[in-house]
């Protein structure tokens, strides 16, 4: 039985670091995996908006140089596009597993409903 915990313990130390956020760089290009939701917010002056969540499956982190930019493991990134068709993706998307390549920065407005947003370049269903 000890040699059992001895060997349980040994591996949760051996796998510790795969547990660890993946980082990505602040308007560098990235790819995140997970399953996307739609969510009802308000911003700063209580308008309702609807912003689009990816729940990721392991914890992404954003690597920036500015503290504004850098942001610890999440399991949440707002994903948008200014490109109407890919937009229409992202909306044809909800409630699925998806990839969502593009390019990540900081949360930092009221318009912002997770720690990273991202600008979406292509999504896809996994």
């Amino acid at each position: 039985m000890r040699h059992r915990l001895v060997l349980i313990c040994l591996a949760m130390m051996l796998g510790a670091p795969a547990a660890h956020a993946q980082c990505m760089k602040p308007m560098g290009e990235a790819r995140a995996e997970g399953y996307l939701t739609v969510g009802n917010f308000r911003d700063a002056a209580g308008r309702r908006e609807t912003a689009y969540i990816l729940r990721l499956t392991r914890p992404v982190c954003l690597d920036g140089a500015e503290d504004d930019e850098a942001r610890k493991g999440t399991r949440r990134v707002h994903l948008f596009s200014p490109e109407r068709g890919t937009a229409a993706k992202i909306q044809r998307l909800v409630g699925r597993r998806v990839i969502a390549s593009g390019e990540p920065f900081g949360q930092h407005t009221a318009h912002h409903h997770a720690p990273i947003v991202m600008t979406v370049t292509d999504i896809r269903t996994r």
